[in-house]
């Protein structure tokens, strides 16, 4: 082999070497992605509960006045 064939088969290997470090940095900062919206996703649906229990708790002292107005002015 040459000069040059020997330069160009480090060449290959070394883009060969980044693509795959790439390539494993990437799926890394995937991984933790993911954990982090998994995480985000959970915390929202247990602050939508709460809203919602709220709401209900809204409604019903809501309905509460209502039926007292109601019964006062019997």
């Amino acid at each position: 082999m040459g000069d040059l064939q020997i330069k160009f088969l480090v060449l290959i290997v070394l883009v060969f070497l980044i693509t795959a470090g790439f390539c494993i940095l990437i799926w890394q900062q995937t991984k933790r992605f993911e954990k982090k919206a998994l995480l985000a996703k959970q915390r929202q649906k247990e602050y939508e509960k709460e809203l919602r229990l709220k709401m209900k708790e809204e409604k019903r002292t809501q309905q509460e006045k209502m039926a007292s107005v109601d019964e006062d002015s019997k």
